[in-house]
């Protein structure tokens, strides 16, 4: 089990490739659960260039965003909060919602971001975090070195991860899972953007990019956890 390395300063186009395809989008999903929650305040943790953030103001609802990378958070909407995850600068039960999406997994301990979380939420606030699973896209593993590693916080265990923190009398917590042909890339470009994202250099993604029988279907397969704390 490993921890995914963070290099969204040091190559912060590997991250920002996801924009050249239509990915597995949660965002959407989670704003609206949010905005059905009836949250008003949100706190996106790990939160990067603010792709769940610039979702919310339509739907009525106020987000900071929170992250380690100075290069992703130039690239956010205000306001911005450079910080760790494991160490919140944000007091206790002051927000309604937090999200964690595809991000706990750069946590030796998730459990630790988790419990942040679970802080600052008042009470009956909402929590949602994310991942693929560790199978995910098996028809890339054979041009993606870690294909089936596991990490620390994979679409298989994350509820419980997550279930493991939310576990006071009251607290609530759900899962909604994906696993399916849900995303299709239709060219060597989509290709490239996707294996960029998922770890490859530059180099490397368009070299196994025209090696694959495009156009394909991928399985995308992971996990969305919800978790209410309780009132």
């Amino acid at each position: 089990m490993s921890v995914v390395r963070s290099d969204y300063d040091s190559d912060p186009q590997r991250f920002l490739s996801s924009e050249q395809y239509p990915p597995e989008d949660v965002h959407p999903a989670v704003a609206e659960r949010f905005a059905a929650a009836g949250a008003r305040t949100i706190a996106d943790v790990g939160g990067g260039s603010g792709k769940l953030a610039r979702l919310l103001p339509s739907r009525g609802m106020r987000c900071v965003v929170v992250d380690l990378s100075p290069t992703m958070l130039e690239l956010a909407p205000r306001p911005a909060v450079l910080a760790d995850g494991a160490r919140l600068p944000l007091a206790s039960t002051c927000v309604d919602a937090v999200a964690a999406l595809y991000t706990l997994y750069h946590y030796e301990d998730p459990r630790v971001p988790i419990r942040e979380a679970r802080r600052i939420l008042r009470p009956g606030g909402l929590f949602a975090a994310c991942a693929p699973n560790s199978d995910s896209t098996p028809e890339l593993a054979a041009v993606l070195p870690d294909w089936g590693s596991s990490s620390t916080f994979d679409g298989e265990d994350a509820a419980a991860k997550v279930q493991s923190v939310f576990a006071a009398p009251g607290d609530r917590v759900s899962e909604d899972r994906w696993d399916g042909f849900q995303l299709q890339l239709t060219n060597a470009a989509d290709a490239t953007a996707f294996l960029r994202v998922h770890g490859l250099p530059e180099q490397d993604a368009r070299a196994a990019a025209e090696s694959l029988p495009l156009p394909m279907a991928l399985t995308m397969r992971g996990s969305v956890v919800y978790a209410t704390k309780s009132l």
